[in-house]
């Protein structure tokens, strides 16, 4: 079709919003608005009737324009919701109409072929992301949300910090931390964000780079989910009793999972922000392998600022370690599982963990944070550079599985395990089987 000079058709292919459809010999678009158009409407119409009933203001006007937004396809009108939605920090409730375009992986391939990204660059089109839509419906735990805040005022000296942070502007500094945050309480998950992704994540940093309300002045919102918290102590004893040295059982606290990702939500923040896309399929990898860098990297810093103990920043640090290894190597399509191998098999050359003889994980305490900075620096220098080749060299050379990461998962498989796929609600139930 760009041989045949269809400019505005592939561009209209190519953005994030659009279904493509067959049309003869051809692909021709069509926004996903049009597309669902009864299925929205009517998702507008409980939006609308909603907003009359709730109390809140600030909430009452997001739930006016997301439905605005379902009605209309104006990708503006997306922008105006997202950017309200990303405001509301003292709001009862928490609603989000997730697009995220991690599932998408055929855009991201379009950095490998030589010839058809030549024609894409000389006919001015970039091809963004398809979006996958989701939907979370929670209530917002104040408790929860205030430690989740106490973070905030801490983010600029963060962003300060980053490697290369005179390379690159920001989106947070001392006098803009666009950044709203809270713990929820899970009612309903579907979509994408749900029913389509093989475990629910712990939280949730959005809307992602490439959305227009960033543009327009927007900030983002870290969403915690609360649920995914609360896993069974039994079957964590088992894990550690088999996998760490008994010496270092003191230093594991599951909580220490949730400042983690407090961590790692705020560094999908920090960073570069533009011009990164040339990364294509290993954009989402690299980008996920910052965010857990700048989490462990951060935690010295964050200790004398006083948002950890000294005793929280120990388990803090082992704990991370041993969520290192997983139960099986992964394929490359797997982001979040690669990334994982990657900072294990990096962590592992550096000597920042062993395995002993009685194959049990040693974590070498005061070595992790500073391979944790070292890491992040080359991230940061793959992300400025931002070209597929670098970024594919940099996955190929830290993307090992070794006979220890074999050691370890062969014990976690043989544990009764939980899965991270389904929050059970039974307040969720009784709201959504009443009239």
């Amino acid at each position: 079709m760009l041989k045949e000079n269809k400019i505005e058709e592939v561009r209209n292919i190519t953005n994030q919003r659009s279904i493509v459809l067959r049309d003869g010999e051809y692909l021709k678009s069509i926004d996903y608005v049009e597309y669902f158009k009864d299925d929205f409407s009517k998702i507008a119409d409980e939006l609308e009737e909603a907003s009359k009933l709730s109390t809140n203001t600030d909430f009452n006007e997001y739930l006016q324009l997301q439905a605005k937004a379902l009605r209309i396809a104006d990708p503006m009108l997306d922008a105006y919701a997202d950017k309200k939605w990303a405001e509301l920090q003292d709001t009862p409730l928490e609603l989000t109409l997730t697009r995220e375009g991690e599932c998408d992986e055929l855009t991201a391939s379009f950095s490998e072929n030589e010839e058809l990204k030549e024609l894409l660059i000389a006919k001015n089109i970039t091809p963004v992301t398809k979006d996958c839509l989701g939907l979370r419906v929670g209530i917002v735990n104040k408790q929860g949300t205030e430690f989740i805040l106490s973070i905030k005022h801490f983010l600029p000296t963060l962003a300060e910090n980053m490697p290369y942070s005179d390379k690159y502007k920001q989106d947070i500094s001392p006098d803009n931390i666009k950044q709203t945050m809270v713990d929820v309480d899970i009612i309903l998950m579907a979509g994408n964000v749900g029913a389509y992704r093989s475990g629910i994540t712990e939280a949730e940093n959005l809307p992602n780079d490439d959305k227009l309300s960033l543009s327009i002045g927007g900030g983002r919102r870290n969403i915690f989910h609360r649920q995914l918290r609360d896993k069974n102590e039994t079957i964590i004893k088992k894990k550690i009793d088999e996998i760490l040295d008994p010496e270092q059982h003191k230093y594991y606290d599951h909580e220490a999972e949730h400042w983690y990702t407090i961590g790692h939500e705020n560094a999908h923040s920090l960073g570069p922000k533009n011009k990164i896309d040339n990364l294509g399929k290993y954009s989402t990898i690299i980008e996920e392998n910052k965010a857990d860098m700048g989490g462990l990297a951060f935690i010295d810093i964050l200790t004398k600022l006083g948002f950890y103990t000294n005793e929280q920043r120990q388990k803090l640090i082992v704990t991370s370690v041993i969520e290192f290894f997983i139960n099986a190597k992964p394929l490359l399509s797997e982001a979040h599982e690669v990334r994982t191998v990657m900072q294990n098999y990096y962590f592992f050359k550096k000597n920042a963990y062993k395995i002993t003889e009685n194959g049990k994980i040693y974590v070498d305490i005061d070595k992790v944070v500073p391979t944790a900075n070292e890491m992040l620096k080359e991230i940061i220098e793959v992300q400025l550079n931002n070209t597929f080749a670098d970024g594919e060299r940099y996955v190929e050379k830290y993307f090992v599985w070794t006979k220890e990461m074999e050691l370890i998962a062969d014990k976690l498989n043989k544990l009764d395990s939980f899965l991270n796929c389904k929050i059970e609600n039974k307040l969720a139930e009784k709201l959504l089987s009443e009239k």
